[in-house]
């Protein structure tokens, strides 16, 4: 996928021609991490007699689709509220097929792909399980060496549609990928759906959470499509 070049002139040309939706929809007693769950929606006061409703959600970091900060691997990284705007908005996409004959995403899937600056988005199909056991079993993952050729290569941000980078057999003891990719400044997004549909097109990321003092939190991450 080619990214977009304009001058002055030819970016009124331009336009947006479609916009996908690349999150889970967050939805009352939703699961994301195979195991783990808290979300909760209610409204906080029934509702007024001019019809206004206030209501509100109750959830862990990691619910729905959602990034990743250095805090959530490291107590002296920064927090999804201090990442700058350049990490999370208009990042060109480029899509990563997975091989069917592995579960991990390897170097030589990248070899052949520009990755400098863009944001990385690894398709293993994962997602058609979300919401179902078959979601915490044979979960896809990035080797360490292949995070590691993201980063030498210049990689913004890194989604997959599956619930770890890491892998999940082993990540109570060690999230290697997670220190390779948010230690060198790289912005992690997991959980991801929908990635198919924007393979081959000219699209942009947008992953924008809130301004929050967390680890993790959720963000509706999206592809704008351009002619």
């Amino acid at each position: 996928m080619d990214s977009l070049n304009l001058d002055a002139d030819s970016a009124y040309n331009i336009k947006v021609t479609e916009f996908i939706e690349l999150n889970h929809k967050i939805e009352h007693g939703m699961e994301t991490y195979p195991g783990l769950s808290h979300v909760e929606v209610y409204e906080h006061l029934p509702r007024f007699d001019n019809r206004a409703l206030i209501d509100g959600i109750s959830l862990i970091g990691i619910s729905g689709t959602y990034i990743d900060s250095p805090f959530h691997e490291d107590p002296n990284g920064n927090k999804i509220c201090d990442y700058p705007l350049e990490k999370l908005v208009h990042l060109p996409i480029v899509v990563v097929n997975k091989p069917t004959n592995r579960i991990s995403f390897e170097i030589e899937d990248f070899q052949n792909i520009s990755v400098k600056g863009k944001a990385v988005l690894l398709n293993s199909t994962h997602d058609k399980f979300f919401g179902k056991k078959e979601y915490g079993e044979n979960v896809p993952y990035i080797a360490e060496d292949a995070a590691q050729y993201l980063v030498d290569n210049g990689a913004v941000l890194v989604g997959i549609d599956s619930p770890l980078v890491d892998n999940i057999e082993t990540s109570a003891e060690a999230i290697p990928v997670h220190n390779i990719l948010l230690s060198n400044g790289l912005v992690i997004c997991e959980d991801m759906t929908n990635i198919a549909a924007v393979a081959g097109k000219v699209a942009y990321l947008t992953a924008v959470p809130p301004r929050v003092p967390l680890a993790s939190f959720p963000a509706r991450v999206f592809a704008s499509v351009y002619a």
